[in-house]
């Protein structure tokens, strides 16, 4: 492995990490400073006092990009502070070797900057040995000791920053595996209900167009009532746009694109085609993205309100459909006017509505619907959807 892997990888607290040891490495080396200047003679101590200072100072303020050079500029700092420990015993220089040592442990995995620690004690037991000391047996230990005690809680603290990094990486792929399960499990529920409908709805809608249209050309053949032929086109018409729907409802469950607002142009031909009402279309404003529970929310709204009108008020009944896009929200109200002879309370807020108002609070929007002098009326508010969710 190259001295360039001996990093950690960044941890996820790293740069408040990199602050805090800033602040406290530069207040340490004030306090060096200030504890070592008036004890240094001659030049040679005073070299290696200012060298491992610059050095310390290189990796507080501009630590190298580089593992290995980071690992030389500690390395050297640790060895600066040895060989004062020797040169000026009764100066606070052997605190740059300390310094190193947190640094080392701090940065990089134990087994990695073991080799740099030994380096460092080597040069500090040599700054002993040759210096001049009375006690060198205590010094030599309670040196090593100190040095070796705050290399291994740095190296500690780091473990222990790595383990609960990874601790979070985990919790979160445990997190987006769940996730992933349940999306299977939607999917996989969804294909099974397309399959379902496909085999029983769609199959069933298919006989009967098949049944509607022998039925038309034998009333055609037998020279039936022309009322009686026409209802029967009319059922028709309305068998084969409910097999369109439902072959759109089996995609919609296997993923594919689910309708919109663009598409209410055409559900308003096919409303007038096949249930005969005046509908009408206007659209207020310029479109914005909708998510796609809000873009089905309006469609579908839409198509329930056609439906109803179609039901409930009679021929020669009229709906309008107005989509208005606003500045946060677009709003569709679907108004229709009763034909002759209906009743005012013909139209019921079953489960139709019902269901319209639980897809309006999916897409986290509001559907009120009530009736009207001459009518009904449904109006849907559905908010855009916001810009983070785009990207």
């Amino acid at each position: 492995m190259s001295i360039e892997d001996l990093a950690a990888a960044p941890l996820p607290d790293e740069e408040r990490w990199r602050r805090g040891v800033r602040v406290l490495g530069l207040v340490s080396a004030v306090v060096v400073v200030a504890g070592t200047v008036t004890d240094l003679h001659g030049p040679v101590p005073t070299a290696f006092f200012f060298a491992g200072l610059a050095l310390w100072l290189v990796e507080l303020l501009a630590t190298p990009r580089r593992p290995a050079a980071e690992v030389t500029v500690l390395t050297l700092t640790g060895c600066c502070g040895g060989v004062l420990n020797g040169l000026a015993p009764t100066s606070a220089g052997f605190l740059l070797a300390y310094f190193a040592a947190a640094g080392l442990g701090l940065r990089f995995a134990a087994r990695y900057a073991a080799p740099a620690m030994t380096v460092v004690l080597a040069v500090l037991a040599a700054g002993i040995l040759l210096g001049d000391r009375d006690e060198v047996a205590t010094s030599l230990t309670t040196s090593l000791l100190g040095v070796a005690f705050a290399f291994a809680v740095a190296s500690a603290t780091r473990s222990a920053r790595v383990a609960h990094a990874r601790s979070v990486a985990l919790v979160a792929e445990l997190e987006a595996t769940r996730a992933a399960q349940a999306e299977a499990s939607v999917l996989a529920e969804r294909t099974r209900l397309a399959r379902e409908l496909h085999d029983i709805l769609a199959h069933a809608l298919s006989g009967q167009v098949m049944s509607l249209e022998a039925a038309g050309m034998l009333a055609e053949r037998t020279g039936a009532d022309p009322r009686v032929v026409a209802e029967i086109e009319r059922a028709h018409r309305l068998a084969r746009s409910g097999l369109t729907e439902a072959r759109g409802a089996i995609g919609a469950l296997r993923g594919d694109a689910l309708p919109g607002p663009d598409r209410l142009p055409d559900l308003v031909e096919d409303a007038a085609r096949a249930h005969g009402v005046q509908a009408t279309l206007r659209v207020e404003g310029t479109p914005r993205p909708l998510s796609a529970e809000a873009g089905l929310a309006v469609y579908r709204t839409a198509q329930e309100a056609l439906t109803n009108t179609a039901k409930h008020a009679g021929r020669g009944a009229s709906s309008a459909l107005v989509v208005t896009w606003g500045e946060r929200d677009v709003t569709l109200t679907a108004t229709d006017v009763r034909g002759a002879g209906v009743q005012a309370d013909v139209p019921s807020s079953g489960y139709g509505i019902t269901g319209l108002r639980e897809r309006a609070e999916l897409a986290h929007g509001t559907l009120d619907a009530g009736p009207t002098p001459d009518g009904y009326a449904v109006r849907l508010s559905l908010p855009y959807e916001p810009e983070a969710s785009r990207r």
